[in-house]
């Protein structure tokens, strides 16, 4: 058994899947315009994945959790527990149009993607990948170093933008997580996935995630775990099984819970987090109760289901993105800031010093009514086609957002190519796992900044990562010519 990586979906089985979608919505009396919307999103997202490449790219990667978790994971939910799909919506129809809207956007920059796409991207051609071993010694030696920094940092030793300019785009301990697990799988001719220290590495990625209360990083570990071994069409054991059930549950039951009620008493300070954190994981009993009744209190601003999912709320745009499409259809579109900020902030803080922070997730928030008055801090996550409907009405999803995906899309796939070709590319698909679906417009242009960070991790991995890994691992700081490859095929 091996976990899926689709590089295409066949249309068959997309039409018999939106088909069975469908008529389950009609036989649970969803609208009839609702539900002809989702069948023609399902199959539009369909043809718009297998044309930008499919998992294998991080375009495409960006289409398929677009489409997953804004939309298909939430309308399947609730088939699955016999609600209307179009229920505790504010204007269903409209949503689901804007939906489909913003996915023909997504295939006509995928089709242009794919006409102007070159036969070798940019740091396939320019900085081709020497021996998987030395790069993922490299960088897990470097991602430990980066970790005291950012202590010495927290305790205000060092400081300046430079060094948040490091943090955003400091990819080096997934990346080692990732290359470790494809190392050992190799290596091993797939008896094995971890090493102790793999163990240690994932530890430490938990461990963060504990301290900073972010589902995302909290998650962040196994799903590295899962894209490198389903890249190496890694066949499950038991044990693998098991263990992702298990991460699975917790995951549900415990960590969505600990974090959603950690960032609550969250004061930022690294000390702070640190006992907070230690005093709910020794109560996480009283954790799980409290935040039940936190969200039990509050669970209908934005709620797609009659009762709260936990986890599975997170995973669909639908109620936020409708709410947003509702305040657009009563006070119009609020023009384009936000997409020209979002384009701004691609330039490094390095070069740009003073360049304001983009946080329209807190101004959409407070305009749907999902927090106070007074809170200028919490920042509400929406969809890429609602955040564009915001913008500019349905000329902003069937006019500007075509041009501004195509021109995305094109820039990702020149400079970074396939996973196939360079292990930089994972790491881009690792990062629109999580903007893909609740970035909104800056996570559309963020790609480009994504990018920026890839031809840097990439040129590393080139000149400075065996050199680094030369000093831990002498013995294989040449290796043979049949090694120097990365070998993704």
């Amino acid at each position: 058994m091996h976990i899926p990586y689709p590089e295409r979906i066949s249309y068959a089985w997309a039409t018999t899947f939106a088909t069975a979608l469908f008529i389950v919505q009609i036989f649970e009396q969803t609208q009839l315009m609702f539900a002809l919307c989702s069948f023609a999103f399902i199959l539009t997202a369909t043809a718009a994945f297998n044309i930008a490449g499919g998992l294998d790219r991080p375009v495409g990667a960006y289409i398929f959790f677009n489409a997953t978790l804004t939309a298909i994971v939430g309308l399947v939910v609730k088939a699955c527990i016999g609600e209307p799909a179009n229920s505790n919506l504010l204007t269903p129809q409209l949503t689901m149009e804007v939906y489909l809207f913003g996915m023909l956007a997504m295939l006509f920059g995928a089709y242009v993607e794919s006409r102007f796409r070159p036969r070798k991207s940019f740091i396939q051609a320019r900085l081709p990948m020497p021996s998987l071993r030395s790069v993922y010694i490299g960088s897990t030696a470097i991602a430990l170093f980066l970790k005291v920094i950012y202590a010495l940092a927290a305790v205000g030793l060092i400081s300046g933008s430079l060094i948040q300019t490091i943090y955003n785009g400091d990819h080096f301990l997934p990346f080692a997580l990732i290359l470790g697990v494809m190392y050992t799988i190799r290596s091993s001719h797939g008896e094995r996935s971890v090493t102790p220290w793999l163990v240690f590495l994932f530890a430490l990625s938990t461990g963060e995630g504990l301290l900073s209360f972010s589902k995302q990083a909290l998650f962040g570990p196994a799903f590295c775990w899962v894209l490198a071994a389903a890249i190496c069409r890694y066949r499950l054991k038991i044990v693998n099984i098991i263990s992702l059930v298990i991460v699975i549950y917790v995951a549900y039951a415990y960590a969505t819970p600990y974090s959603q009620y950690g960032r609550i008493f969250s004061q930022g300070g690294g000390l702070d987090n640190a006992r907070l954190a230690a005093h709910l994981l020794t109560h996480m009993d009283e954790v799980v109760k409290a935040n039940a009744e936190s969200t039990a209190g509050v669970y209908g601003k934005l709620a797609y289901y009659d009762h709260s999912m936990g986890l599975l709320d997170r995973l669909q745009m639908l109620s936020p993105d409708d709410a947003l499409i509702g305040v657009t259809e009563e006070y119009g579109p609020m023009g384009y800031q936000p997409m020209v900020e979002s384009a701004e902030n691609i330039i490094p803080r390095v070069f740009w010093p003073d360049k304001p922070f983009v946080y329209f997730g807190n101004l959409y928030g407070h305009q749907v009514g999902a927090i106070t008055d007074d809170d200028v801090s919490t920042s509400v996550s929406f969809g890429l086609s609602a955040d564009l409907y915001r913008e500019g009405g349905l000329t902003g999803v069937l006019l500007v957002a075509p041009l501004c995906m195509a021109a995305v899309f094109f820039i990702v796939s020149w400079f970074l190519g396939d996973v196939r070709s360079h292990p930089a590319a994972i790491i881009a698909v690792l990062v629109v796992a999580h903007t893909g679906p609740e970035g909104a417009v800056g996570g559309l242009f963020g790609m480009v900044a994504t990018t920026q960070y890839m031809v840097i991790l990439a040129f590393a991995c080139r000149y400075v990562l065996p050199v680094v890994s030369s000093i831990f691992d002498p013995e294989k700081a040449a290796p043979a010519t049949a090694e120097r490859t990365f070998g993704m095929a």
